[in-house]
């Protein structure tokens, strides 16, 4: 508890080999190993833990926190209905499976699941950002305001809170978040550099959005230079992958899979395009039309890839040209069963995760009734947000202009070259056009997956073409090369 973490494993091991059902030594020993990040030990400890006491919730719960850092979504969820069988009123077992939707991009059930646990302990103020920053998900910025507001009129302005009042709307906003920020601390074992980055972000947003651009561009450039100065590596591995993938799609010929006899007919419409390129506005204006789920970044596509590999006893991959042809129609199988249980009575079910461009080829082949929506948008705007973003994981690319520059231009001739090749089930659409006359672009979307232009009332897309205008001449400079 003190967070001697060494001294106490070193207690707990020698506990644990001579007394092999010693139950808490196990299950104390398993939270040691968790804590050290050391996920395989600790699975092994609370998996035996669990076996001696099969009722035991803590064991229950930390063995499904324990799944979620190894990727075994949907073990942890089995794990934690068990645990709440037990203990239906323990916050932490609610703030674990919120986790494990949010990551599923099942924002509902995770919106209830964090508002669940913070009704049950109003101290917990992680669980209110998670239903905050899922409201935000589902674009309900009005609700997420009422609960940061709640939040910060209990005096807890934290960094993740600053954050999301970043994030919306000025008009919802009564917080003066550049004065708040001087006054944040680091959360609980969070190194002091890591912090001090993010801090510079969260700044950079909060003053771009009071106008002061100058000031927000010395603040965003510390910040990614020095996220930059770690990541140049992956983002030329990064770059390796693109530059073959685009080979690959010049020299494929596609043919698209067409619906067998049986086979479900709602319709897969991943809506593509490089990050912050306007995909969630376009899913958000698609969501309007009658029969339509959103499934956002939803890891669909990839969880099956890795259970077709992982069935046929093959070392388990993630990437869908990995994957052998002959097993194709397996993973459809799969793909087919997971998209029923996702959509439920939909026809037409949405994914707007980026790193799809990479197997939409093979997505096109292998799976009927798929459609694309790909997005573009004016470079300028579309480096200026990513530049402008922290993110929690991947995007290596996304910490200098001169790589987020290439990694746009890779992404808009990926957009090309599927377009000529599938131009029957794809269309492209830019982010400009679709915010100047929103009832074509749903017309567009609609046609293309033969709905009908029934829909609720149309939503508000915001509009931020033109963001960066201010910064035209700090970028120039900055991607000007050096003499």
């Amino acid at each position: 508890m003190r967070g001697e973490l060494d001294r106490a494993r070193t207690i707990c091991e020698p506990l644990v080999n001579r007394y092999p059902e010693y139950y808490g030594a196990l299950h104390t020993l398993g939270m040691i190993y968790a804590d050290k990040l050391q996920y395989p030990q600790a699975l092994g400890c609370l998996v035996r833990a669990c076996m001696l006491d099969p009722r035991s919730w803590k064991s229950l719960t930390a063995l499904a926190g324990v799944y979620v850092e190894l990727g075994a979504n949907e073990m942890a969820t089995r794990t934690l209905e068990q645990a709440k069988q037990i203990r239906e009123d323990e916050p932490s077992i609610h703030v674990t499976l919120a986790d494990i939707y949010h990551r599923e991009r099942e924002y509902e059930l995770a919106r209830d699941a964090f508002r669940r646990a913070f009704e049950l302990d109003q101290s917990l103020h992680a669980a209110a950002i998670g239903v905050a920053n899922c409201h935000m998900d589902l674009g309900e910025y009005a609700e997420a305001a009422g609960v940061l507001r709640n939040l910060t009129n209990r005096g807890v302005t934290s960094l993740p809170v600053l954050a999301l009042l970043n994030q919306l709307p000025s008009a919802l906003v009564d917080l003066d978040v550049l004065s708040a920020l001087d006054k944040v601390a680091p959360e609980p074992g969070m190194a002091r550099a890591e912090f001090e980055n993010s801090v510079a972000f969260v700044r950079a947003a909060a003053l771009h959005n009071v106008g002061k651009h100058g000031e927000a561009w010395q603040e965003l450039a510390r910040a990614n230079r020095t996220l930059w100065s770690h990541l140049q590596h992956a983002a030329r591995e990064l770059s390796d992958t693109q530059r073959a993938n685009i080979a690959n799609v010049k020299e494929r010929r596609i043919k698209v899979r067409s619906a067998g006899s049986g086979e479900a007919q709602t319709t897969s419409l991943f809506i593509l395009g490089p990050s912050r390129s306007g995909k969630t506005t376009m899913e958000t204006l698609v969501g309007a039309l009658t029969g339509v789920r959103r499934g956002y970044e939803n890891p669909g596509v990839e969880n099956v890839i890795r259970r077709t590999f992982q069935s046929a006893g093959l070392l388990t991959h993630r990437i869908f040209e990995a994957l052998p042809p002959k097993l194709d129609s397996e993973c459809c199988e799969l793909y087919l069963e997971d998209l029923a249980r996702r959509a439920g009575p939909a026809k037409v079910f949405t994914n707007t995760h980026p790193g799809r461009i990479h197997d939409a080829a093979r997505i096109a082949a292998a799976i009927p009734n798929v459609r694309f929506i790909f997005i573009k948008r004016n470079l300028d705007d579309n480096m200026l947000r990513i530049f402008m973003q922290k993110y929690t994981a991947g995007n290596a690319d996304a910490y200098d202009l001169e790589a987020i520059r290439t990694g746009l231009l890779w992404y808009h001739q990926m957009i090309d070259l599927l377009a000529a090749k599938l131009p029957d089930i794809s269309r492209v659409i830019s982010y400009e056009d679709m915010v100047a006359d929103t009832v074509d672009a749903l017309r567009t979307a609609a046609d293309l997956c033969g709905l009908p232009m029934e829909h609720a009332a149309l939503p508000n897309l915001g509009d931020d073409r033109n963001c960066a205008a201010p910064y035209h001449e700090l970028m120039a400079a900055a991607l000007k090369p050096a003499v």
